[in-house]
């Protein structure tokens, strides 16, 4: 992967874009160690015992340029399980005293207690603002008792004031006009959404990839840390307002209203073009408020790498928007992929890479990188019984057949290139539960990690095409940092199992061929 040139993205004309173009676990004792069902071993599973400290802060230091970049001074948790998630939300709701700001794809129908904490909150702090972020479509598609995202918020605005609560609905440009009434709700989230997902209270923030609903306080595993930093929380809280200026507003009706379908519109800001009327005038003026919000934390946020200390935990997020010509994320992720590669050709190939995502559906640029690498990789997916497709109605129930079928082909791959040794892909499988989890964790050669990515995207066509995303790298400054986000792999992989591309053959020898047919509609569209 090539190397994209690093600039600010700048006013678009249309929506219309064109198809261009992880980490490992090492073998320290820990609490968390593969079980022994994991059937093969590979050289990401012993790891490589670096006894030389490399400095990460050095190997990547190229990525501070031309992005925010915040040192991180209070200690960050990592939280494990959706159950804790959950508790941590419901306490930061409940200490906020400023600001408690949720952006996510979507609020389940049946997050009542979730919305009486928020309720709870506003009447026992008159100073509390409440900014919530969700999907138009997805946050409006009505379940089977004709309840929505919208219907659930729509009495606490009521309840409020519209002065005190928004509800943003992000509405992609890509469907519009005949398109958008032809498309059933069910599938019409498929031309893009808003995906990013991060939860504010006050100077605290948890950056994750779980959404506001029950399997996600359950049995969905996913990631989630912690961060406590007033300039690194005010970022995000500046991008969710940036976001909800060319987003629709929810408005309520009175305030006796029952909760329905009806207790709501929407409305677009002032002088905001409609993004499924006028696309193409919705872009440009979007990209504007993005390109201005990105300029503007890049120069109040800039570091010189010159004045890093090894000591420090430095935080650089980035976002990706390529239907509004926002590219940042795409660019940083392919320059991260250079440096780690070029460390490994200078330490002969010591780097292991941990990619993990809710499906196997990487980008053909990331599958690319990941076969010519020089550095190690192993690639950590749901398995079909932990994919949150499976047993589904419809087209969608053949969803995990195709990410087998496509992840056989990538084993197929691995093998032509010579790669068996150095390229492994494990399933996540707990009974009872689905994966959600996504990120990347580097080991430059060293026993614990020493950069991890955190965040909304899966790393697939639509993360990089459709959907608004945004994750965060952080290089850890304290050995401390590094074993929990090191345990916090170690967990994931626990419960996973090395696939081989015999079995995955075996796996999909009966699925039928009209599966196969749609395999590039699935690859763009999930």
């Amino acid at each position: 992967m090539h190397r994209h040139a690093r600039q600010l993205q700048h006013k678009v004309v249309s929506s219309a874009t064109t198809p261009s173009a992880t980490a490992t676990k090492a073998t320290a004792k820990t609490a968390h160690q593969r079980p022994s069902r994991v059937h093969a071993r590979t050289p990401l599973t012993e790891g490589q015992q670096g006894s030389d400290f490399v400095s990460a802060h050095r190997a990547f230091a190229p990525l501070t340029k031309g992005r925010p970049v915040f040192r991180i001074t209070q200690p960050i948790s990592v939280i494990h399980e959706p159950q804790s998630f959950y508790q941590e939300l419901l306490r930061g709701i409940s200490h906020a005293r400023r600001r408690v700001y949720l952006s996510s794809l979507y609020l389940g129908s049946e997050e009542n207690e979730l919305i009486s904490a928020l309720g709870q909150a506003l009447s026992r702090q008159p100073d509390l603002q409440v900014h919530i972020l969700l999907d138009c479509l997805r946050g409006t598609r009505t379940d089977s008792q004709g309840m929505s995202s919208a219907a659930l918020l729509a009495p606490l605005i009521a309840a409020h004031g519209a002065d005190r609560v928004r509800v943003s609905m992000y509405h992609t440009p890509a469907l519009s006009g005949l398109s958008k009434q032809a498309w059933p709700q069910r599938y019409n989230e498929a031309f893009g959404l808003q995906h990013i997902k991060g939860y504010i209270f006050d100077d605290d923030i948890i950056i994750s990839g779980a959404n506001l609903s029950r399997d996600y306080f359950t049995n969905r595993q996913d990631r989630y840390m912690r961060i406590s930093d007033r300039q690194f929380v005010n970022y995000f809280a500046g991008l969710i307002d940036a976001i909800g200026q060319f987003s629709f507003r929810v408005a309520a009706g009175n305030r006796m209203q029952t909760l329905s379908s009806t207790n709501y519109r929407l409305e677009m800001p002032h002088s905001m073009p409609d993004p499924s009327q006028e696309p193409r005038e919705f872009v440009r003026e979007a990209n504007e408020v993005m390109a201005q919000f990105l300029q503007r934390t890049e120069i109040e946020n800039a570091i010189d790498e010159h004045d890093i200390n090894e000591r420090d935990t430095l935080a650089i997020p980035t976002v990706q928007m390529r239907q509004l010509g926002i590219t940042q994320d795409e660019q940083h992720m392919a320059e991260f992929i250079e440096l780690a590669d070029a460390f490994a050709r200078r330490h002969h190939g010591g780097c292991h890479n941990l990619m993990a995502s809710a499906y196997f559906n990487f980008s053909e640029q990331y599958k690319s990188s990941v076969l010519s690498s020089p550095s190690q990789w192993e690639l950590l997916v749901a398995s079909p019984q932990a994919n949150g497709f499976y047993a589904a109605k419809g087209i969608s129930q053949f969803i995990p057949d195709m990410y087998s079928i496509i992840e056989h082909g990538f084993l197929r791959d691995v093998a032509k290139h010579g790669r068996n040794k150095d390229v492994a892909v494990a399933e996540y499988k707990r009974d009872g539960w689905t994966f959600h989890g996504k990120g990347v964790w580097c080991y430059l050669n060293q026993r614990l990690p020493q950069l991890i990515m955190v965040g909304s995207p899966n790393y697939g066509y639509r993360s990089i095409y459709r959907d608004l995303e945004a994750q965060v790298t952080l290089i850890p400054g304290s050995e401390h940092l590094r074993k929990d986000i090191h345990q916090e792999a170690q967990r994931l992989l626990a419960q996973s199992k090395t696939v081989s591309e015999p079995e995955l053959r075996q796996r999909i020898r009966d699925t039928p061929l009209w599966v196969h047919g749609i395999k590039p509609f699935i690859m763009t569209k999930f």
